[in-house]
Protein backbone atom coordinates (compact mmCIF):
# COMPACT_ATOMS: atom_id res chain seq x y z
CA UNK A 1 0.00 0.00 0.00
CA UNK A 2 1.61 3.60 -0.97
CA UNK A 3 1.44 6.51 1.20
CA UNK A 4 -1.43 8.21 -0.49
CA UNK A 5 -3.48 4.64 -0.33
CA UNK A 6 -2.81 4.69 3.59
CA UNK A 7 -3.76 8.51 3.85
CA UNK A 8 -7.09 7.45 2.59
CA UNK A 9 -7.82 4.46 4.67
CA UNK A 10 -6.70 5.95 7.44
CA UNK A 11 -8.70 9.18 6.83
CA UNK A 12 -11.57 6.85 6.70
CA UNK A 13 -11.03 5.37 9.55
CA UNK A 14 -11.07 8.64 11.63
CA UNK A 15 -12.94 11.50 9.49
CA UNK A 16 -15.65 9.63 7.31
CA UNK A 17 -17.77 9.63 9.75
CA UNK A 18 -21.92 10.18 10.11
CA UNK A 19 -22.62 13.13 12.56
CA UNK A 20 -24.37 10.46 15.32
CA UNK A 21 -20.73 8.42 14.98
CA UNK A 22 -18.72 11.68 15.57
CA UNK A 23 -21.27 12.39 18.50
CA UNK A 24 -20.32 9.07 20.35
CA UNK A 25 -17.13 9.58 19.69
CA UNK A 26 -16.85 12.53 21.68
CA UNK A 27 -18.49 11.37 24.35
CA UNK A 28 -17.26 9.32 26.94
CA UNK A 29 -19.77 9.11 29.12
CA UNK A 30 -21.11 11.10 32.06
CA UNK A 31 -19.78 11.40 35.52
CA UNK A 32 -21.42 8.84 37.05
CA UNK A 33 -18.27 6.72 35.87
CA UNK A 34 -15.06 8.93 34.89
CA UNK A 35 -14.32 12.53 35.74
CA UNK A 36 -11.49 14.54 34.15
CA UNK A 37 -8.80 16.56 36.18
CA UNK A 38 -5.07 18.30 35.29
CA UNK A 39 -2.12 17.72 37.36
CA UNK A 40 0.54 20.88 37.43
CA UNK A 41 4.25 19.98 36.91
CA UNK A 42 4.48 23.16 39.55
CA UNK A 43 3.05 21.57 42.55
CA UNK A 44 -0.39 20.45 43.76
CA UNK A 45 -1.38 24.01 44.39
CA UNK A 46 -1.87 24.55 40.76
CA UNK A 47 -3.60 21.42 40.07
CA UNK A 48 -7.11 21.05 38.74
CA UNK A 49 -9.48 18.56 40.33
CA UNK A 50 -10.97 16.01 38.57
CA UNK A 51 -14.76 17.57 38.45
CA UNK A 52 -15.16 17.67 34.67
CA UNK A 53 -17.19 15.24 32.86
CA UNK A 54 -14.90 14.99 29.72
CA UNK A 55 -11.64 17.64 28.43
CA UNK A 56 -9.37 17.84 25.53
CA UNK A 57 -6.49 18.95 27.26
CA UNK A 58 -4.45 22.72 27.64
CA UNK A 59 -3.68 24.35 24.49
CA UNK A 60 -2.84 28.00 24.12
CA UNK A 61 -3.62 28.58 27.61
CA UNK A 62 -6.76 27.40 27.26
CA UNK A 63 -8.66 23.71 27.87
CA UNK A 64 -11.90 23.26 26.62
CA UNK A 65 -14.04 20.76 29.47
CA UNK A 66 -17.28 19.26 29.59
CA UNK A 67 -19.56 20.37 32.85
CA UNK A 68 -23.58 19.84 33.36
CA UNK A 69 -23.71 18.49 29.71
CA UNK A 70 -22.77 21.63 28.44
CA UNK A 71 -18.31 22.40 27.12
CA UNK A 72 -16.74 25.66 27.75
CA UNK A 73 -12.92 26.86 28.57
CA UNK A 74 -11.36 27.19 31.27
CA UNK A 75 -7.57 28.82 32.09
CA UNK A 76 -5.02 27.25 34.47
CA UNK A 77 -6.78 28.92 37.07
CA UNK A 78 -10.37 27.12 37.04
CA UNK A 79 -11.83 30.36 36.30
CA UNK A 80 -13.78 29.86 32.95
CA UNK A 81 -12.87 31.73 30.06
CA UNK A 82 -15.34 31.16 27.71
CA UNK A 83 -18.79 30.10 28.62
CA UNK A 84 -20.14 26.30 29.03
CA UNK A 85 -22.91 26.76 26.31
CA UNK A 86 -21.28 24.04 23.41
CA UNK A 87 -22.17 20.48 22.90
CA UNK A 88 -18.55 19.89 22.19
CA UNK A 89 -15.25 22.53 21.87
CA UNK A 90 -11.99 21.30 20.45
CA UNK A 91 -8.55 22.60 21.65
CA UNK A 92 -7.32 25.83 20.27
CA UNK A 93 -4.85 26.23 17.03
CA UNK A 94 -3.88 29.44 15.73
CA UNK A 95 -6.31 31.03 18.13
CA UNK A 96 -9.23 29.47 16.72
CA UNK A 97 -11.14 26.35 17.81
CA UNK A 98 -13.69 24.24 16.63
CA UNK A 99 -16.87 23.86 18.20
CA UNK A 100 -20.30 22.06 17.90
CA UNK A 101 -24.02 23.43 18.57
CA UNK A 102 -26.06 20.97 17.87
CA UNK A 103 -25.14 18.84 14.49
CA UNK A 104 -23.71 22.01 13.44
CA UNK A 105 -19.86 23.42 13.51
CA UNK A 106 -18.60 26.72 13.85
CA UNK A 107 -15.01 28.50 14.46
CA UNK A 108 -14.57 30.52 17.67
CA UNK A 109 -11.83 32.64 18.61
CA UNK A 110 -9.93 32.91 22.30
CA UNK A 111 -12.88 35.97 22.98
CA UNK A 112 -15.53 33.29 22.42
CA UNK A 113 -16.75 34.98 19.07
CA UNK A 114 -17.46 33.43 16.02
CA UNK A 115 -15.38 33.42 13.28
CA UNK A 116 -16.47 31.45 11.20
CA UNK A 117 -20.57 30.75 12.08
CA UNK A 118 -21.84 27.22 13.20
CA UNK A 119 -23.46 26.67 10.15
CA UNK A 120 -21.18 23.25 9.02
CA UNK A 121 -22.10 19.67 9.15
CA UNK A 122 -18.25 18.63 9.74
CA UNK A 123 -15.26 21.05 10.13
CA UNK A 124 -11.57 19.86 9.98
CA UNK A 125 -8.79 22.04 10.23
CA UNK A 126 -5.96 21.86 7.62
CA UNK A 127 -2.78 23.77 7.59
CA UNK A 128 -1.65 24.71 4.27
CA UNK A 129 1.45 26.90 4.30
CA UNK A 130 1.19 27.91 7.91
CA UNK A 131 -2.01 28.90 8.03
CA UNK A 132 -5.23 27.53 9.54
CA UNK A 133 -7.77 26.38 6.65
CA UNK A 134 -10.86 24.15 7.22
CA UNK A 135 -12.51 21.02 5.20
CA UNK A 136 -16.04 22.01 5.49
CA UNK A 137 -19.22 20.68 4.91
CA UNK A 138 -22.21 22.61 4.35
CA UNK A 139 -26.11 22.40 4.50
CA UNK A 140 -26.01 20.19 1.34
CA UNK A 141 -23.17 17.99 2.66
CA UNK A 142 -20.73 18.71 0.08
CA UNK A 143 -17.54 19.17 0.84
CA UNK A 144 -15.28 21.88 0.29
CA UNK A 145 -12.62 24.53 2.12
CA UNK A 146 -12.84 27.71 3.72
CA UNK A 147 -10.07 29.84 5.42
CA UNK A 148 -10.12 31.08 9.25
CA UNK A 149 -12.44 33.46 8.50
CA UNK A 150 -15.11 31.46 6.46
CA UNK A 151 -14.25 32.53 3.22
CA UNK A 152 -14.98 29.79 0.28
CA UNK A 153 -11.64 28.90 -1.09
CA UNK A 154 -12.91 25.68 -2.62
CA UNK A 155 -16.48 25.35 -3.52
CA UNK A 156 -18.55 23.10 -1.46
CA UNK A 157 -19.33 20.65 -4.79
CA UNK A 158 -17.55 17.67 -3.67
CA UNK A 159 -18.19 14.35 -1.88
CA UNK A 160 -15.01 14.47 -0.59
CA UNK A 161 -11.66 16.93 0.21
CA UNK A 162 -8.96 14.81 1.20
CA UNK A 163 -5.36 15.90 2.52
CA UNK A 164 -2.68 14.43 1.65
CA UNK A 165 0.58 14.01 3.79
CA UNK A 166 4.34 14.21 3.09
CA UNK A 167 4.38 16.59 0.28
CA UNK A 168 5.08 20.32 0.85
CA UNK A 169 2.95 21.75 -1.87
CA UNK A 170 0.67 19.20 -2.25
CA UNK A 171 -1.91 19.76 0.56
CA UNK A 172 -5.31 18.16 -0.93
CA UNK A 173 -7.28 16.52 -3.49
CA UNK A 174 -10.90 16.65 -4.01
CA UNK A 175 -13.06 13.83 -4.71
CA UNK A 176 -16.17 14.55 -7.17
CA UNK A 177 -19.34 11.73 -7.87
CA UNK A 178 -22.86 12.44 -9.16
CA UNK A 179 -25.69 11.37 -6.67
CA UNK A 180 -28.49 9.92 -7.43
CA UNK A 181 -30.91 12.48 -5.85
CA UNK A 182 -34.11 10.09 -6.51
CA UNK A 183 -32.51 8.05 -3.62
CA UNK A 184 -32.67 11.15 -1.03
CA UNK A 185 -30.47 13.51 -0.21
CA UNK A 186 -26.29 13.48 -0.35
CA UNK A 187 -26.54 13.97 3.87
CA UNK A 188 -29.49 11.04 4.31
CA UNK A 189 -27.41 8.61 2.29
CA UNK A 190 -24.31 9.54 3.80
CA UNK A 191 -25.83 9.14 7.25
CA UNK A 192 -27.43 5.78 6.13
CA UNK A 193 -24.49 4.05 4.85
CA UNK A 194 -21.24 6.20 4.56
CA UNK A 195 -19.17 3.40 3.34
CA UNK A 196 -21.20 3.51 -0.09
CA UNK A 197 -19.78 6.88 -1.05
CA UNK A 198 -15.94 5.51 -0.83
CA UNK A 199 -13.69 8.01 -2.01
CA UNK A 200 -11.69 5.69 -4.48
CA UNK A 201 -14.97 6.43 -6.75
CA UNK A 202 -14.98 9.36 -9.22
CA UNK A 203 -12.91 12.06 -10.18
CA UNK A 204 -10.24 13.02 -8.54
CA UNK A 205 -8.92 16.84 -8.68
CA UNK A 206 -5.38 17.56 -7.53
CA UNK A 207 -4.73 21.24 -5.97
CA UNK A 208 -1.50 23.06 -4.67
CA UNK A 209 -1.06 25.17 -1.67
CA UNK A 210 -1.99 28.28 -3.58
CA UNK A 211 -5.23 26.35 -4.21
CA UNK A 212 -4.39 26.13 -8.37
CA UNK A 213 -6.20 22.53 -9.58
CA UNK A 214 -3.36 21.10 -11.07
CA UNK A 215 -4.89 17.92 -12.36
CA UNK A 216 -7.66 15.57 -13.03
CA UNK A 217 -8.08 11.62 -12.93
CA UNK A 218 -11.09 9.95 -13.64
CA UNK A 219 -10.56 7.19 -10.65
CA UNK A 220 -12.72 3.27 -10.17
CA UNK A 221 -9.87 2.66 -7.32
CA UNK A 222 -7.05 3.93 -5.55
CA UNK A 223 -4.73 2.51 -7.93
CA UNK A 224 -5.46 4.73 -10.96
CA UNK A 225 -5.51 7.39 -8.75
CA UNK A 226 -2.17 9.98 -8.25
CA UNK A 227 0.46 7.30 -7.42
CA UNK A 228 3.16 8.38 -4.94
CA UNK A 229 5.98 8.65 -6.86
CA UNK A 230 4.50 11.14 -9.88
CA UNK A 231 3.22 13.36 -6.62
CA UNK A 232 6.28 13.29 -5.34
CA UNK A 233 8.35 14.55 -8.68
CA UNK A 234 5.23 17.56 -9.36
CA UNK A 235 6.29 18.64 -5.27
CA UNK A 236 9.70 18.74 -6.18
CA UNK A 237 8.75 20.72 -9.26
CA UNK A 238 6.76 23.36 -7.53
CA UNK A 239 9.38 24.17 -5.18
CA UNK A 240 11.36 25.73 -7.54
CA UNK A 241 8.11 26.96 -9.40
CA UNK A 242 5.81 27.98 -6.64
CA UNK A 243 5.97 31.84 -8.17
CA UNK A 244 5.21 30.88 -11.54
CA UNK A 245 1.95 31.02 -13.50
CA UNK A 246 -0.81 28.40 -12.89
CA UNK A 247 -0.68 27.34 -16.74
CA UNK A 248 2.80 26.25 -16.35
CA UNK A 249 1.99 24.52 -13.20
CA UNK A 250 -1.00 22.91 -14.76
CA UNK A 251 1.08 21.30 -18.03
CA UNK A 252 4.19 20.23 -16.47
CA UNK A 253 1.52 18.52 -13.77
CA UNK A 254 0.04 16.97 -16.82
CA UNK A 255 3.45 16.31 -18.36
CA UNK A 256 4.48 14.39 -15.14
CA UNK A 257 1.50 12.34 -14.55
CA UNK A 258 1.84 11.09 -18.55
CA UNK A 259 5.31 9.54 -17.97
CA UNK A 260 5.09 5.83 -17.63
CA UNK A 261 5.32 4.38 -14.39
CA UNK A 262 8.21 4.18 -12.80
CA UNK A 263 9.57 1.18 -10.99
CA UNK A 264 7.85 1.24 -7.14
CA UNK A 265 10.35 2.65 -4.68
CA UNK A 266 10.68 1.89 -0.58
CA UNK A 267 8.51 4.36 0.88
CA UNK A 268 9.68 5.22 4.38
CA UNK A 269 7.09 7.40 6.28
CA UNK A 270 7.47 10.57 5.42
CA UNK A 271 7.15 11.84 9.51
CA UNK A 272 10.44 9.98 10.04
CA UNK A 273 12.38 10.12 6.59
CA UNK A 274 14.83 13.11 8.23
CA UNK A 275 15.65 10.43 11.09
CA UNK A 276 17.05 7.46 9.44
CA UNK A 277 20.75 6.99 8.60
CA UNK A 278 22.43 8.66 4.92
CA UNK A 279 22.71 6.35 1.82
CA UNK A 280 26.19 4.56 1.76
CA UNK A 281 27.09 6.81 -1.16
CA UNK A 282 25.93 10.30 0.53
CA UNK A 283 28.32 8.73 3.60
CA UNK A 284 31.20 7.76 1.25
CA UNK A 285 31.32 11.40 -0.49
CA UNK A 286 30.47 13.49 3.00
CA UNK A 287 34.37 11.78 4.40
CA UNK A 288 35.83 11.62 1.27
CA UNK A 289 35.07 15.77 0.99
CA UNK A 290 36.65 15.85 4.29
CA UNK A 291 39.81 14.53 3.42
CA UNK A 292 39.06 10.59 4.97
CA UNK A 293 40.40 7.89 2.41
CA UNK A 294 41.09 4.23 2.58
CA UNK A 295 44.43 3.30 1.20
CA UNK A 296 46.11 -0.31 1.16
CA UNK A 297 49.31 -1.82 2.12
CA UNK A 298 50.59 -5.65 1.56
CA UNK A 299 46.89 -6.35 0.76
CA UNK A 300 45.58 -4.95 4.12
CA UNK A 301 43.29 -1.85 4.21
CA UNK A 302 43.65 1.19 6.67
CA UNK A 303 42.25 5.23 7.14
CA UNK A 304 44.33 8.05 6.23
CA UNK A 305 43.41 11.39 6.93
CA UNK A 306 45.48 14.02 4.54
CA UNK A 307 49.12 12.29 5.45
CA UNK A 308 48.38 10.97 9.09
CA UNK A 309 47.27 7.50 9.45
CA UNK A 310 44.24 6.73 11.87
CA UNK A 311 43.81 3.08 11.29
CA UNK A 312 47.21 1.29 10.32
CA UNK A 313 46.38 -1.18 6.96
CA UNK A 314 45.67 -4.18 9.10
CA UNK A 315 42.06 -5.15 7.27
CA UNK A 316 40.90 -7.08 5.06
CA UNK A 317 37.93 -4.62 4.23
CA UNK A 318 36.91 -1.18 5.49
CA UNK A 319 34.02 0.87 4.91
CA UNK A 320 32.23 3.79 6.19
CA UNK A 321 29.07 3.80 8.45
CA UNK A 322 26.74 6.78 9.63
CA UNK A 323 24.54 6.66 12.33
CA UNK A 324 21.89 8.78 13.87
CA UNK A 325 21.42 10.43 17.03
CA UNK A 326 18.87 12.09 18.99
CA UNK A 327 19.46 15.22 21.80
CA UNK A 328 23.17 14.23 22.28
CA UNK A 329 24.75 15.57 25.44
CA UNK A 330 26.20 19.01 25.29
CA UNK A 331 29.44 17.81 27.36
CA UNK A 332 29.63 14.64 24.89
CA UNK A 333 29.89 17.09 22.00
CA UNK A 334 33.73 18.08 22.22
CA UNK A 335 33.99 14.12 21.87
CA UNK A 336 31.88 13.53 19.35
CA UNK A 337 33.08 16.42 16.98
CA UNK A 338 36.62 14.91 17.27
CA UNK A 339 36.07 10.96 17.08
CA UNK A 340 32.73 10.68 15.20
CA UNK A 341 32.39 13.25 12.76
CA UNK A 342 29.82 14.37 14.79
CA UNK A 343 27.64 17.49 13.27
CA UNK A 344 23.88 18.31 13.22
CA UNK A 345 21.46 17.27 10.64
CA UNK A 346 18.81 19.44 12.31
CA UNK A 347 19.51 21.14 15.46
CA UNK A 348 15.96 22.14 16.51
CA UNK A 349 15.13 18.37 16.25
CA UNK A 350 17.89 17.13 17.74
CA UNK A 351 18.74 15.01 14.95
CA UNK A 352 22.34 14.56 15.00
CA UNK A 353 24.80 12.78 12.67
CA UNK A 354 27.81 10.50 13.75
CA UNK A 355 30.10 8.62 11.57
CA UNK A 356 32.75 5.37 12.02
CA UNK A 357 34.46 2.80 10.46
CA UNK A 358 33.42 -0.99 9.97
CA UNK A 359 36.10 -3.22 9.82
CA UNK A 360 35.87 -6.97 8.00
CA UNK A 361 38.55 -9.78 8.39
CA UNK A 362 38.70 -13.60 7.86
CA UNK A 363 36.51 -14.17 10.75
CA UNK A 364 33.69 -11.51 10.56
CA UNK A 365 31.82 -12.51 13.18
CA UNK A 366 33.97 -12.43 15.74
CA UNK A 367 36.55 -10.02 14.75
CA UNK A 368 34.74 -7.27 13.05
CA UNK A 369 35.62 -3.92 14.81
CA UNK A 370 34.16 -0.27 15.00
CA UNK A 371 36.55 2.20 15.10
CA UNK A 372 35.95 5.74 15.41
CA UNK A 373 36.48 7.93 12.59
CA UNK A 374 39.72 9.63 15.17
CA UNK A 375 41.21 5.69 15.44
CA UNK A 376 41.24 5.94 19.03
CA UNK A 377 38.17 4.32 19.81
CA UNK A 378 37.98 0.39 19.38
CA UNK A 379 34.95 -1.60 19.91
CA UNK A 380 34.59 -4.89 18.98
CA UNK A 381 31.17 -5.39 16.85
CA UNK A 382 31.04 -9.34 18.45
CA UNK A 383 32.68 -10.61 21.30
CA UNK A 384 32.75 -13.73 23.74
CA UNK A 385 32.62 -12.46 27.16
CA UNK A 386 31.91 -15.15 30.16
CA UNK A 387 30.44 -17.35 27.84
CA UNK A 388 28.01 -14.63 26.88
CA UNK A 389 27.95 -13.04 23.50
CA UNK A 390 27.91 -9.33 22.92
CA UNK A 391 26.89 -7.67 20.44
CA UNK A 392 26.30 -3.77 19.86
CA UNK A 393 22.77 -3.45 19.48
CA UNK A 394 21.84 0.10 19.01
CA UNK A 395 23.00 3.59 19.63
CA UNK A 396 21.87 6.25 21.73
CA UNK A 397 22.69 10.01 22.52
CA UNK A 398 25.02 8.48 25.35
CA UNK A 399 26.45 5.89 23.64
CA UNK A 400 26.20 2.18 22.46
CA UNK A 401 23.59 -0.70 23.94
CA UNK A 402 24.50 -4.02 23.85
CA UNK A 403 22.84 -7.31 23.91
CA UNK A 404 24.35 -10.08 25.90
CA UNK A 405 22.99 -13.80 25.35
CA UNK A 406 23.42 -16.92 27.02
CA UNK A 407 22.20 -20.34 26.25
CA UNK A 408 21.89 -22.77 28.89
CA UNK A 409 22.20 -26.23 28.36
CA UNK A 410 18.31 -27.15 27.15
CA UNK A 411 18.80 -24.63 24.60
CA UNK A 412 16.91 -21.65 26.09
CA UNK A 413 18.34 -18.04 25.13
CA UNK A 414 18.64 -15.41 27.87
CA UNK A 415 18.94 -11.61 26.72
CA UNK A 416 20.04 -8.91 28.81
CA UNK A 417 21.51 -5.63 27.67
CA UNK A 418 24.21 -3.59 28.87
CA UNK A 419 24.81 0.47 28.17
CA UNK A 420 28.97 1.29 27.10
CA UNK A 421 30.14 5.24 26.21
CA UNK A 422 31.39 6.56 23.06
CA UNK A 423 34.88 5.68 24.30
CA UNK A 424 33.90 2.39 25.44
CA UNK A 425 33.48 2.75 29.20
CA UNK A 426 30.85 0.29 30.53
CA UNK A 427 28.32 2.86 32.12
CA UNK A 428 25.79 -0.02 32.99
CA UNK A 429 25.95 -4.22 32.95
CA UNK A 430 24.72 -6.63 31.24
CA UNK A 431 21.54 -7.28 34.21
CA UNK A 432 19.27 -5.28 32.24
CA UNK A 433 15.74 -6.35 29.91
CA UNK A 434 15.32 -2.84 28.82
CA UNK A 435 17.30 0.17 28.38
CA UNK A 436 16.51 3.34 26.96
CA UNK A 437 18.12 7.25 26.15
CA UNK A 438 15.26 9.17 27.46
CA UNK A 439 15.70 12.96 25.59
CA UNK A 440 17.31 14.66 28.75
CA UNK A 441 19.52 11.36 28.76
CA UNK A 442 18.91 9.98 31.41
CA UNK A 443 18.20 6.04 31.52
CA UNK A 444 15.35 4.07 31.86
CA UNK A 445 15.96 0.45 32.94
CA UNK A 446 14.04 -2.48 32.91
CA UNK A 447 15.11 -5.75 35.51
CA UNK A 448 13.06 -8.93 36.11
CA UNK A 449 12.83 -10.39 39.23
CA UNK A 450 11.16 -13.45 39.99
CA UNK A 451 8.85 -13.98 43.27
CA UNK A 452 6.45 -16.46 44.79
CA UNK A 453 3.39 -14.54 42.85
CA UNK A 454 5.09 -14.57 39.54
CA UNK A 455 7.44 -12.01 37.61
CA UNK A 456 7.98 -8.40 38.75
CA UNK A 457 9.06 -5.83 36.22
CA UNK A 458 11.30 -3.19 38.43
CA UNK A 459 12.23 -0.01 37.09
CA UNK A 460 15.25 2.76 38.06
CA UNK A 461 16.67 5.58 36.21
CA UNK A 462 20.29 6.41 36.39
CA UNK A 463 22.31 9.37 35.24
CA UNK A 464 23.97 9.60 31.72
CA UNK A 465 27.36 8.78 33.54
CA UNK A 466 25.79 5.84 34.95
CA UNK A 467 24.66 6.97 38.52
CA UNK A 468 21.53 5.96 40.62
CA UNK A 469 18.62 8.44 40.33
CA UNK A 470 15.67 6.21 41.37
CA UNK A 471 16.35 2.78 42.69
CA UNK A 472 14.93 -0.19 40.94
CA UNK A 473 11.85 -0.94 42.26
CA UNK A 474 10.65 1.86 43.42
CA UNK A 475 8.10 2.45 41.47
CA UNK A 476 5.58 -0.08 38.77
CA UNK A 477 5.88 2.37 36.08
CA UNK A 478 8.12 4.86 35.21
CA UNK A 479 7.86 7.68 31.51
CA UNK A 480 9.77 10.54 29.91
CA UNK A 481 7.97 13.68 29.53
CA UNK A 482 9.30 14.62 26.23
CA UNK A 483 7.63 18.31 26.26
CA UNK A 484 9.26 21.12 28.13
CA UNK A 485 12.70 21.96 29.03
CA UNK A 486 12.61 20.36 32.89
CA UNK A 487 13.65 16.60 33.10
CA UNK A 488 10.15 15.44 34.51
CA UNK A 489 9.15 11.71 34.69
CA UNK A 490 5.50 10.54 35.06
CA UNK A 491 5.78 7.55 37.83
CA UNK A 492 3.44 5.09 39.48
CA UNK A 493 3.32 4.09 43.24
CA UNK A 494 1.86 0.73 44.13
CA UNK A 495 1.33 -1.20 47.68
CA UNK A 496 2.08 -4.14 47.39
CA UNK A 497 3.94 -3.82 44.11
CA UNK A 498 2.27 -5.84 41.33
CA UNK A 499 3.92 -8.16 38.83
CA UNK A 500 3.63 -7.63 35.51
CA UNK A 501 0.63 -10.06 35.00
CA UNK A 502 -1.36 -8.05 38.02
CA UNK A 503 0.01 -4.86 36.49
CA UNK A 504 -1.91 -5.79 33.69
CA UNK A 505 -5.22 -6.96 35.38
CA UNK A 506 -5.47 -3.98 37.52
CA UNK A 507 -4.43 -1.19 34.51
CA UNK A 508 -7.87 0.27 34.65
CA UNK A 509 -8.06 1.19 38.42
CA UNK A 510 -7.35 4.33 39.99
CA UNK A 511 -3.39 4.80 40.67
CA UNK A 512 -1.35 6.70 42.53
CA UNK A 513 0.84 8.93 40.56
CA UNK A 514 3.95 11.23 41.08
CA UNK A 515 5.51 14.19 38.66
CA UNK A 516 8.99 13.21 39.54
CA UNK A 517 11.61 16.50 38.06
CA UNK A 518 15.13 15.44 38.15
CA UNK A 519 18.40 17.95 38.56
CA UNK A 520 21.90 16.10 38.68
CA UNK A 521 21.81 12.49 39.73
CA UNK A 522 18.69 13.09 42.45
CA UNK A 523 15.07 13.48 41.74
CA UNK A 524 12.07 15.24 43.99
CA UNK A 525 8.50 14.50 43.84
CA UNK A 526 6.63 17.46 42.37
CA UNK A 527 2.96 16.32 42.31
CA UNK A 528 1.14 13.65 43.62
CA UNK A 529 -2.38 12.98 42.32
CA UNK A 530 -4.77 9.72 42.02
CA UNK A 531 -6.04 8.63 38.76
CA UNK A 532 -6.88 5.95 36.42
CA UNK A 533 -5.40 7.27 33.00
CA UNK A 534 -2.07 9.48 32.13
CA UNK A 535 -0.73 9.70 29.32
CA UNK A 536 2.64 11.56 29.27
CA UNK A 537 1.48 12.93 25.68
CA UNK A 538 -1.29 14.97 27.39
CA UNK A 539 1.19 17.47 29.40
CA UNK A 540 1.32 20.88 27.80
CA UNK A 541 4.38 22.10 27.95
CA UNK A 542 2.97 25.74 28.08
CA UNK A 543 0.91 25.75 30.93
CA UNK A 544 2.70 22.48 32.34
CA UNK A 545 -1.11 20.80 32.87
CA UNK A 546 -1.14 17.34 32.68
CA UNK A 547 -4.77 16.02 31.55
CA UNK A 548 -5.83 13.02 33.40
CA UNK A 549 -8.87 10.77 33.98
CA UNK A 550 -9.97 9.24 37.81
CA UNK A 551 -12.65 6.46 38.10
CA UNK A 552 -15.64 7.37 40.08
CA UNK A 553 -15.49 4.09 41.76
CA UNK A 554 -12.65 2.19 41.86
CA UNK A 555 -9.92 0.29 43.77
CA UNK A 556 -6.83 2.76 44.13
CA UNK A 557 -3.39 0.96 43.80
Amino acid sequence: MNRLNFCIVFLLSISIMTTRAQELFTSYGNCTEKTFGFASVNGEDHNIPPTYCDATGFSEGLASVKLDGQWGYIDVNQKTRIAFSFDYAARFKYGQAIVYRGKFRGVIDKQGDYTVPPIYLDLQMLEIDGKPYYISRDSTFFAGLIDSQGNEVIPHRYTYLLPLTGYQHLPLYTVFREIDTAQGSFYEQFEDNPFLFSPEKGRHDLYDSQFNKLASRQSSDYSDGFPHDKLQQIDAFLQEARNKPAEEKVKTAEHILSLPDSTPIPEPSSLYREYERRESSEVDEYLEGLGYRFFTENGKNGLKKGNDILIPAEHRQLRFVNGVILFPQPADMPMLEKHYGGVYRNKEKGIFDIFAVLSADDEPTEGAMQYSLSGDVRLPITETVAGSKKLISTITSLGFVCLHTTQDTAGVVEKKYSLVSWIGEELLPPVYQKIEVTKAGHVLVAQEKEVPEGVEEHLGLFSPRGEEIVPLGVYSSIKAFSEGERALYLATWSDPYPTTAEWKERNDTNKTYLILEVDGSSSRVVNTFTASTVHVTQLDAETGMLQYIKLVSGESL
